[in-house]
């Protein structure tokens, strides 16, 4: 909790004089946080396509690398930029004391060394100190409110200069660079921070404050804080309370929420947030709030995937085996051939027309297959099929962790048996017409939740899929320039290779497809 210096809460922690700095302090937060998304941005780039594709001995060595620059850098900045600062008095907070840290520096005299102070702690404990901890000369005379309290820099202007960018590179953030699994929030808090203390001693020294009750270093750690978090992620409500929430507060809602809210203007001039530039590399198909404009001139069957793979009602366990194996599609639409005397071959690009062949069903899922198969849910294709299946228990047991086809073990004499995909599947999934406008699509895809859209025409044939892959704002801008290249093209999407991966990710299979950013693979 952020309080004056003699322990109150009475003091000027902020006052409207300080909101213009503010103000001008999200700017800059929006600027470094974009600078900050844009170098992250590259150097995953750089790994996805050169580190990623080479063995583990190259992780290794890239992780080794890192880890001796900042133990290196941090122990040279230690001995020569830190600087001995004399803690004069006995901390109000014992437990901050005892965060200083004495290296290089006379211990028995009451010295600390300002940036082995802050660059040798955790993470929350350097937090803390940059909101907390303030040097002051001598106690008050009383305690009453509005004694004053002769106030001096803490840390040396050299000391915080050096570790706000080294701390871009700490451990953290480095994990977050290298894919370890661990969030950017506090590393970033911390950058923040020491941003804020930089600016409040340029105030103090500008204005030659030495009155602690005139002015409140924290306070300018905090908004330094805001601003640079904010113009990472670009949150703006949800920060906010976290933020209040974090000081016990509410006198700072204002500052902090003007702070946020010019971080993120300031930020989206240059680029995304850190999470959806991270969304859109890994192509994790997350759709926007809303549609382009320009896709107003599109129609659902220049984005749908029409070679797509398809069931039979009863399908053979050995045709469902094939086709598990070879694709990572989340659901396959269940169809009847209508042509009996082609109902073998395998549908060509050229066959795919407005004349198709194929009567839509249902749909069914990829997890209710392998259910089926992991169950021996299968039967003699002369015998009949049974009068009762499995439950919805029964089908839900192994949610969220569905098994791979190639964990499922089956016989030769399995392969001729067939599957009752009718009992099991969507009979109404929803569908749309070739000529609806891509906008129509979206909307349905946003309100109602969807996660395969299967198009069919006018006359109850399945001409193809959409899914949330074809929905990407890349790929659908793809298939725009196409098209203005070639007005006369009915559609481009059949020779466009797609984002990366195929259908959607099976909720709970927790199988996130290979990038592949050289060789993206055609459906």
């Amino acid at each position: 909790m952020l309080q004056c210096a003699d322990g109150s809460d009475e003091c000027m922690l902020w006052g409207p004089r300080d909101l213009p700095i503010f103000i001008l302090m999200g700017g800059m937060g929006g600027l470094l946080g974009a600078l900050f998304n844009h170098i992250n941005n590259l150097i995953t780039q750089y790994r996805i396509k050169h580190v990623n594709t080479k063995g583990k001995t190259v992780r290794v060595v890239e992780v080794l690398l890192i880890g001796v620059t900042i133990c290196s850098v941090g122990y040279m900045a230690t001995n020569f930029a830190g600087t001995c600062v004399r803690w004069n008095i006995k901390s109000m907070d014992d437990e901050l004391q005892n965060l200083t840290r004495s290296w290089h520096c006379p211990k028995e005299e009451s010295f600390y060394n300002d940036y082995g102070t802050i660059a040798f702690n955790s993470q929350e404990d350097s937090i803390k100190l940059l909101f907390h901890h303030f040097n002051y000369t001598t106690l008050p005379n009383s305690t009453k409110t509005g004694d004053s309290i002769p106030l001096h820099p803490t840390y040396n202007i050299i000391s915080l200069a050096l570790f706000s960018p080294s701390s871009v590179f700490s451990p953290p953030v480095g994990r977050t660079v290298l894919g370890f699994p661990v969030v950017s929030f506090v590393p970033c808090l911390l950058i923040g921070a020491t941003y804020g203390r930089i600016v409040a001693y340029g105030y103090q020294q500008l204005f030659d404050i030495t009155d602690s009750s005139e002015f409140y270093p924290g306070s300018y750690a905090l908004i330094g804080a805001a601003a640079f978090l904010g113009g990472v992620v670009r949150m703006t409500i949800s920060l906010t309370v976290i933020l209040i929430e974090t000081t016990r507060n509410i006198s700072y809602g204002l500052p902090i929420m003007l702070t946020l809210m010019v971080a993120k203007w300031v930020g989206d001039l240059f680029n995304k947030g850190l999470y959806d530039i991270h969304i859109g590399l890994k192509h994790w198909p997350l759709l926007e709030w809303e549609a382009e404009p320009i896709w107003e001139t599109l129609r659902a069957s220049d984005i749908m995937k029409s070679n797509l793979e398809w069931l039979s009602p009863q399908p053979t366990v050995g045709r469902v085996v094939d086709i598990l194996r070879r694709t990572k599609h989340s659901a396959f639409p269940v169809c009847i051939y209508t042509d009996r005397s082609d109902a073998t071959l395998k549908r060509t690009k050229n066959q795919m027309n407005s004349e198709s062949n194929l009567s839509l069903q249902g749909l069914i899922l990829r997890s209710q297959i392998v259910t089926l198969l992991k169950k021996e849910e299968f039967y003699e294709p002369n015998r009949g099929l049974p009068m009762s299946g499995l439950s919805h228990s029964e089908m839900t047991e192994f949610y969220p962790k569905y098994p791979d086809i190639e964990d499922i073990t089956l016989t030769v004499a399995d392969q001729d048996k067939v599957i009752d995909c009718v009992r099991y599947m969507n009979p109404s999934p929803y569908t749309v017409s070739p000529l609806a406008p891509i906008t129509k699509v979206f909307t349905l895809f946003r309100s109602l939740g969807l996660r395969h859209l299967i198009v069919v025409n006018n006359r109850g044939k399945v001409e193809g899929i959409i899914t949330r892959a074809e929905l990407q704002e890349h790929y659908i801008d793809n298939i725009y320039k196409k098209k203005q290249q070639n007005p006369s093209s009915k559609s481009t999407s059949r020779s466009l290779p797609t984002i990366g991966h195929d259908y959607t990710i099976q909720q709970g299979e927790g199988n996130i497809p290979a990038i592949s950013i050289s060789e993206p693979r055609t459906y």
